[in-house]
């Protein structure tokens, strides 16, 4: 049965404000190895890679900003105990460890039809688990996923789900903003539109395996890790003068109509019952 947030629960951080401090915290770090990709300062690569990391840690650390203010240490441990509960059902980490690889592997294989690089791994199946590590730790589902789930946990609150997940979706997206104008990072070389799309769609995935396991973090975060882990386990990025966007528009439409059946057949996604609306309103 999924968990709801206790009636009483009256959270003191303004929404909107957790959504400032991740955009600042983030966008500040990130402002940096911008302005020295355009010349503008000096940073070696290795300060720059710092830069990126630290900035995609802004949700992490506004939500621990935010429980804080909400009901102090208590809050915050409480909210972590709740994200860290272990009892999800199997088909759920099936799901979260192999759907997005899968849809992967299938744009791969139709990207190579249409002119794309040969369907093969980029990486060796050795590399899989150290790799698979790299990108829960530092490549976005633990720096971000807490963050994310904070917000959408108030963001229902006087809306359907199914609205809050899509609204949580394209704020996401337009928080990677930045990285589409630093010099060499994967966002660099794709297209916003289909990026929009892409962000919607994991957010729905990645939701409902949140709603349906007790608001279980773990689910999401293996469905980030393994999201990441798939855009480097297949060519479906161009980092190439080319850059034949090709490969990643089609991993984005067939991640959307994948994310859509969910959406019209998840139980979660077609109630039409919306949580209490906070006190202040809507945020």
């Amino acid at each position: 049965m999924p968990m709801k947030m206790p009636a009483a629960f009256s959270p003191k951080m303004p929404l909107l404000l957790f959504f400032v401090l991740t955009f600042v915290i983030a966008w500040g770090f990130w402002l940096l190895p911008l302005l020295a990709t355009r010349g503008a300062m000096q940073l070696s690569s290795g300060e720059q890679t710092a830069c990126l990391i630290a900035g995609s840690y802004a949700p992490f650390i506004a939500v621990l900003i935010s429980l804080y203010r909400d009901g102090g240490w208590p809050t915050v441990c409480d909210f972590a105990h709740r994200c860290l509960r272990f009892r999800i059902g199997p088909d759920y980490v099936i799901a979260a460890l192999l759907l997005v690889p899968l849809l992967g592997l299938a744009a791969a294989w139709i990207y190579a039809r249409m002119g794309g690089p040969p369907l093969a791994l980029a990486v060796s199946v050795g590399q899989i688990p150290l790799l698979f590590l790299l990108m829960l730790f530092m490549g976005g589902a633990v720096n971000e996923e807490f963050g994310w789930a904070y917000a959408i946990d108030r963001l229902q609150r006087g809306r359907r789900l199914l609205s809050a997940t899509i609204l949580l979706g394209v704020i996401w997206a337009c928080w990677h903003l930045p990285l589409f104008f630093i010099a060499g990072v994967t966002q660099s070389f794709l297209p916003f539109w289909a990026f929009v799309i892409f962000a919607v769609a994991l957010r729905l995935l990645y939701v409902w395996g949140y709603e349906s396991n007790g608001k279980s973090l773990l689910v999401p975060l293996a469905f980030h890790t393994t999201t990441n882990l798939t855009l480097n386990l297949f060519v479906l990025v161009d980092r190439s003068a080319q850059r034949n966007e090709r490969g990643f528009i089609v991993f984005a439409l067939l991640a959307m109509i994948v994310a859509g059946m969910v959406a019209l057949t998840a139980r979660r996604y077609r109630s039409t019952i919306a949580l209490p609306a906070e006190a202040s309103g809507k945020t």
